[in-house]
C-alpha cells in the first residue's frame, strides 16, 4: 500500500513539474484578432525625438532610468528587430529638451533649448562610438550687447551639408553652413508672433519643427498659453527663397487649443501632418487643405507583445520606403509594409 501512494506521489510531482516547465518553454500565444496589425516591433520609453538612419537604425532620446535609478536623457539605439541599446546618459536639466539631426553620413546631431547650459548655442555631435558629446558647430555670436544668448531649439539637414535652425531667445531661423565655418541670418524680426512676410519682416514664436523638401522648409509654429495650459495658435509654414530673399508663408493654422505635433513626408512626397488628439491629415500643397488620413483605432501585435490605442494618440510619423513608424507617449511602434497591413486590418 504503502508503495502505491508513493509511486502515486510520484507520478502527481512529475506531472506538476513537467506542467511548470512547459509554461516557461512554450508561453501562451492568444491568438490574433480582427484588424490586428503585426509590427516588426513595440519599443517602450518616454522619447522626445527620434530619428532614422540609411540602414535603418532608430535613435532616439528621451528620459531614462540608469542601473543606479538616476534619471536621465539618453540616447538609445533601437535595432532591426527592436532591440534596444542605451548608448549615452546626457544631464536631464540640460539636454531634457533635445532634438535630433543626421548628417550626411550618418554622423547624430544634437540641439537643446536650455537655460544657462554652455552647449545652447552649439549643434552637439556624438563621437567615439556615440560615449562622447562634442560641439559640431558653435552658432557666431550676436554682436549687439542687448542680444540674448543663443538658444538653439530645433534643427534640419537640407541635405547639402547645410542645416537649418531656430533660435528660441532670438525668434528667428538661420542657416548653418559647417563646410565655410559660418552661419547666416534667414528671417525673423525677433518678435514673439506668428507673422508672415520675408526676413525681417517675418516672426515667429516657437518653431517645434523644421523639414526640408528640395530646399524648401516646411515647420510647426506655436504660441503656447502656459497659465491655461493650451495653444492659441499653431501653424504650419513654408520658408522658401524667392527673389533673392527668403519668404514666410503660413499654409494651415489650428485653434481653439488644438495644435500640431509633427509633420513629414513620404516616399511620394506627399506631405502629412500630425494633429494632436485628432490623427494624421494629408497637407495639400496646392491649395494648402487638410484631408484626413487616418483616425481610427490600432490594435498591434509584435512577437508577445500588443497594445491597443488609435491614431488620434500619435505624436510622431516618419516613413522610411514601405514603413511607418509612430511614435506615442510611451511607445515606438515600426510597421513594414503599411499600406497593405492597414488595407488587410480593414477587410
Amino acid at each position: 500500500m504503502k508503495k502505491i501512494i508513493l509511486a502515486a506521489t510520484a507520478l502527481q510531482f512529475l506531472l506538476i513539474l513537467n506542467s511548470c516547465s512547459g509554461s516557461d518553454s512554450e508561453p501562451v500565444v492568444t491568438p490574433e484578432e480582427k484588424g490586428e496589425i503585426k509590427a516588426d516591433y513595440i519599443s517602450n520609453g518616454f522619447i522626445n525625438d527620434f530619428v532614422i538612419n540609411a540602414d535603418n537604425t532608430v535613435y532616439t532620446i528621451g528620459q531614462n532610468q540608469n542601473d543606479k535609478g538616476g534619471i536621465f536623457t539618453s540616447l538609445k539605439k533601437v535595432g532591426l528587430d527592436g532591440k534596444e541599446t542605451t548608448l549615452n546618459y546626457l544631464d536631464l536639466g540640460t539636454y531634457n529638451f533635445a532634438k535630433l539631426a543626421l548628417t550626411n553620413n550618418g554622423d547624430v546631431l544634437l540641439v537643446a533649448k536650455g537655460n544657462d547650459s554652455p552647449d545652447q548655442d552649439k549643434i552637439m555631435r556624438f563621437e567615439n562610438n556615440f560615449s562622447e558629446l562634442k560641439a559640431f558647430y558653435t552658432m557666431k555670436p550676436i554682436s549687439s550687447p542687448f542680444a540674448s544668448k543663443i538658444n538653439l531649439f530645433s534643427i534640419c539637414n537640407n541635405n547639402d551639408n547645410t542645416y537649418f535652425v531656430f533660435d528660441y531667445n532670438a525668434k528667428n531661423i538661420k542657416r548653418v553652413l559647417p563646410d565655410l565655418n559660418g552661419d547666416v541670418f534667414v528671417a525673423g524680426s525677433g518678435k514673439s508672433e506668428i507673422k508672415d512676410g520675408a526676413g525681417l519682416d517675418a516672426s515667429f514664436n516657437t518653431v517645434t519643427k523644421i523639414i526640408s523638401m528640395n530646399s524648401i522648409l516646411y515647420l510647426i509654429d506655436d504660441v503656447y498659453d502656459p497659465s491655461t495650459g493650451t495653444y492659441k495658435n499653431s501653424a504650419i509654414r513654408k520658408l522658401e527663397y524667392v527673389n533673392n530673399e527668403w519668404k514666410v508663408t503660413t499654409l494651415v493654422s489650428a485653434a481653439n487649443g488644438d495644435h500640431f505635433s509633427d509633420i513629414t513626408f513620404d516616399t511620394k512626397n506627399d506631405l502629412y501632418v500630425v494633429s494632436e488628439g485628432k490623427g494624421i491629415f494629408k497637407l495639400n500643397l496646392q491649395n494648402n487643405t487638410l484631408s484626413l488620413f487616418n483616425d481610427g483605432e490600432l490594435k498591434i501585435r509584435a512577437g508577445g507583445n500588443r497594445t491597443g490605442t488609435s491614431f488620434k494618440y500619435v505624436h510622431m510619423v516618419k516613413f522610411k520606403g514601405n514603413d511607418i513608424y509612430l511614435m506615442f507617449q510611451s511607445e515606438l511602434v515600426k510597421i513594414s509594409d503599411f499600406q497593405t497591413k492597414f488595407a488587410d486590418a480593414q477587410k
